[in-house]
């Protein structure tokens, strides 16, 4: 069913806050400024939904969907303000499985949603690198309360 986005070994489960890029020179002093200001906990993410959507009427997406979207929300906003980047209207919280050409994709998921049983887990803040189609593929800085950045 999956064409090119699928949740693989190479693909990490995230929910994106923000998609930027920055020069690889600037990444660590990027990190240092979230690091400087955040000062939150994990947040506690459950999915309990699925989402289909299209955008195009070609190319179907199938995400979960988390609870706590407000949390998201205002965390999608602190960290564009501390990037000094607009707040995105169009922010939408989810986590995504696959795209798809199937027009029939609904009907699959729909077959799987009988027998779902939500995923919870506990988010922390990080940065990452990502592949050209937009897929989580590693790990660059991950958020640690228990360390202060000092200059």
């Amino acid at each position: 069913m999956a064409d090119e986005y699928l949740l693989s070994d190479s693909s990490l489960p995230h929910v994106t806050l923000y998609q930027f890029q920055v020069e690889e020179k600037e990444i660590d002093h990027t990190w240092e400024r979230v690091c400087n200001v955040w000062k939150e906990q994990p947040i506690d993410l459950v999915f309990s939904k699925f989402s289909c959507i299209t955008f195009d009427g070609n190319i179907f997406w199938v995400s979960l969907l988390p609870d706590n979207c407000d949390a998201l929300h205002k965390m999608h906003d602190f960290i564009a303000s501390i990037l000094q980047l607009p707040v995105k209207k169009t922010f939408d919280p989810h986590m995504t499985l696959i795209n798809t050409r199937n027009e029939k994709y609904e009907q699959e998921v729909a077959k799987l949603s009988g027998s779902y049983k939500p995923i919870a887990d506990s988010f922390i803040l990080s940065l990452g690198a990502s592949d050209d189609i937009g897929q989580l593929t590693q790990i660059i800085h991950r958020y640690d309360t228990r360390k202060t950045i000092t200059h």
